[in-house]
């Protein structure tokens, strides 16, 4: 019979490990959770205290290449952050190129309209009749038949000028502007809305009403006037 089972008392277990190995083992089990290897985790968890040195080796290694991945991937991330950068600035700049095209163009524009004898809000719309071949004799019929033709027209109008009372809808929607837009030139008198070389036409809200400036600004926008519309009222 076992002769410390007999005496009562518990068998002695397995020697403690001293206080110092203790504390590494307790500081080896805080960091494994860092470690990628699952063999040195293994290994680390049944390390006897003089066989702990080529283990830590071991840790200190793969502790090592996490900082380093770490710092790759944070070089990498502010790589792609400086790409990322790049690109705006290189669309930006792509976007003011092409605005500053547009601007040429609609000076261009602006100043082919002057030579042509544009001079105001009224010879603006009489060069968009001669434009888009309408007759002076034939202004509604002709402009009947443009705006049947561009439904974003009819709806620009309609709205800009909601007092005309024009229904989108109305089969008869393109020949009731068309009306409208002929008799513009009743109330657009000449030095009406300015016509400026480089600039184009300058519209002034209200100006000789509401329904005429807008509806103005509405067929200068849909037919590549340049123009500009102004608060304030003409000098």
């Amino acid at each position: 019979m076992n002769r410390s089972m007999c005496s009562g008392r518990v068998a002695a277990g397995p020697p403690a490990l001293p206080t110092r190995a203790r504390s590494a083992q307790r500081t080896t089990v805080r960091v494994y959770q860092s470690l990628r290897s699952v063999e040195v985790i293994a290994e680390l968890i049944g390390v006897l205290p003089r066989k702990g040195a080529p283990v830590l080796q071991k840790l200190l290694k793969a502790v090592k290449e996490d900082v380093e991945e770490a710092q790759q991937q944070r070089q990498q991330a502010e790589q792609r952050k400086d790409e990322a950068v790049a690109v705006m600035i290189r669309e930006k700049d792509e976007k003011m190129a092409l605005a500053n095209r547009f601007r040429q163009q609609e000076k261009m524009l602006a100043r082919a309209m002057y030579s042509a004898g544009v001079r105001d809000g009224r010879s603006c719309l009489e060069y968009l009749e001669k434009l888009k071949g309408i007759a002076k004799r034939q202004r509604v019929k002709g402009w009947t038949q443009v705006l049947e033709q561009r439904p974003d027209l009819i709806d620009c109008l309609a709205k800009a000028a909601p007092s005309w009372g024009v229904d989108v809808n109305d089969s008869k929607a393109a020949g009731n502007l068309a009306g409208k837009i002929a008799g513009m030139l009743n109330v657009l008198s000449n030095r009406i809305h300015t016509f400026v070389p480089e600039l184009g036409l300058v519209v002034y809200a209200g100006i000789p009403d509401s329904p005429t400036s807008e509806a103005l600004l509405c067929l200068a926008e849909a037919f590549g006037v340049p123009c500009e519309r102004h608060p304030s009222v003409s000098p």
